[in-house]
């Protein structure tokens, strides 16, 4: 199905001139662009301003739990070193009360042969 024109407008567009050229911008646009472009700068500055401190708070607040899991593990290090030379001083002491038992009794045996000794002469 075709679409009627009518042949006196169809003629007219024929005989108009197009010219083509660039369209010229408006001088606004680029003083808006500017203008927005500023703000966003100032946008970013502000909330690096207002964040900066708080960021270095994070950073402390990280280098101090690092620090502090730093001294736990130094402070588990010296306790199972602190167990192990209690353990090692009860195993000394015990061995050395045996080593006195032992002491005394040989003691007693050398004080049996002596006065059964005595008792021969």
């Amino acid at each position: 199905m075709a679409i009627p024109f009518r042949a006196g407008r169809t003629r007219q567009l024929t005989h108009a001139g197009l010219v083509l050229s660039r369209r010229k911008r408006p001088t606004t646009h680029l003083a808006i662009g500017v203008l927005s472009g500023i703000v966003v700068a100032g946008l970013l500055v502000g909330g690096f301003l207002l964040f900066a401190p708080e960021s270095a708070n994070v950073r402390e607040l990280a280098e101090a739990r690092s620090e502090l899991r730093t001294l736990h593990k130094a402070l588990e290090d010296s306790t199972l070193r602190s167990r192990m030379s209690e353990a090692r001083a009860n195993e000394l002491e015990r061995q050395v009360d045996g080593l006195n038992e032992r002491i005394r009794a040989l003691e007693d045996e050398v004080t049996f042969f002596r006065k059964a000794q005595e008792g021969r002469r």
